[in-house]
């Protein structure tokens, strides 16, 4: 999979980059910051390594229930999670990877969310139907208010 229909958000933290992979490794931190604002979250499974999986249930304020699955693809610890959603036939939604990655820059952490998806329509369909620009920039706001 490449870059050709993907999307990058970016955001600098104000936690260390501990704070943020423990954040990631810690299934009641994760219940608190997976999704986009107003979703709450279940965590079924949780299991941070090559060939892992990390597998919940995203509760969304119009009480519909979004289960989703990811199989961790590349882990390397402190610094870069690449994984594969696995898709979603109920929603019409086909698999797509995500690279997130952590660094340290001038003082913060800066986190890179990218999704890359299959095709053009795959892409809009997530943009345009599920908000995935807003909904990204969200979750990395929850995620570096829950790492502290």
């Amino acid at each position: 999979m490449d870059d050709t229909y993907s999307i990058t958000i970016t955001r600098d933290m104000d936690v260390s980059i501990d704070q943020v992979w423990n954040a990631w490794n810690n299934r009641d931190k994760i219940a608190k910051w997976w999704g986009p604002s107003g979703f709450s979250s279940t965590v079924k499974q949780l299991d941070v390594r090559d060939g892992g999986c990390f597998e919940v249930i995203m509760h969304g304020p119009d009480g519909i229930n979004y289960p989703n699955k990811y199989v961790f693809e590349h882990v390397e610890k402190f610094k870069q999670l690449v994984y594969m959603n696995t898709g979603s036939k109920e929603f019409g939604l086909a698999p797509f990877q995500t690279i997130f990655s952590i660094e340290r820059i001038n003082n913060k952490t800066h986190v890179t969310l990218k999704a890359r998806f299959l095709t053009e329509e795959d892409k809009r369909k997530h943009v345009e139907q599920f908000h995935a620009i807003e909904g990204a920039q969200q979750l990395l706001q929850r995620l570096e208010e829950n790492a502290k």
